[in-house]
């Protein structure tokens, strides 16, 4: 290979990680629910709760939103409105099981039901409640920056745009 083709190859990978990082967050955090809901899943089997449909769900709806990052480390387009379709799904179902969980541990209906590998006493709630909210919160996080890629205002845009204008 001349130096030429080495060089174009290297732009190209280069550009190539600037869109796939662009995702780095995303993807770290849906792995964070997957097993977060594994653990749940796994937990509630355990205590043969019909509650496990809930975990088993959310991992159901992960699964699609898994498979859209897979595809997205070949995608060719800075414009990625319609690929993370499935992502903005499951962090927005996400979202209303947290909140709604939260409800059920504030109000204390089925708290029991839903979470009985705890006692049912305030510190165990507190705990529940923190690991809720910092659920919910996270997928507010995600819910922001994807809605930043699809506007394309998210720094990794500024960076490709700027290694495109330099190298082309």
């Amino acid at each position: 290979m001349d130096k030429e083709t080495v060089s174009q190859l290297k732009k190209e990978t280069a550009l190539k990680n600037f869109r796939f990082n662009r995702f780095l967050l995303l993807r770290y955090l849906l792995a964070g629910f997957f097993f977060t809901n594994l653990y749940w899943l796994l937990s509630l089997a355990m205590s043969k709760s019909m509650w496990s449909l809930l975990p088993l769900g959310l991992i159901v709806l992960s699964v699609p939103a898994i498979a859209e990052h897979l595809r997205l480390y070949g995608y060719p387009s800075d414009d990625v409105r319609n690929q993370l379709k499935w992502h903005r799904l499951y962090q927005i179902t996400q979202t209303i099981t947290n909140i709604v969980l939260m409800v059920s541990v504030l109000t204390n209906l089925g708290f029991e039901q839903v979470f009985p590998f705890f006692t049912n006493n305030v510190t165990s709630k507190g705990f529940v409640s923190c690991i809720l909210l910092v659920g919910i919160l996270l997928s507010g996080v995600i819910l922001k920056r994807i809605n930043s890629i699809y506007s394309q205002k998210d720094k990794h845009a500024t960076y490709i745009t700027e290694f495109s204008k330099l190298n082309n």
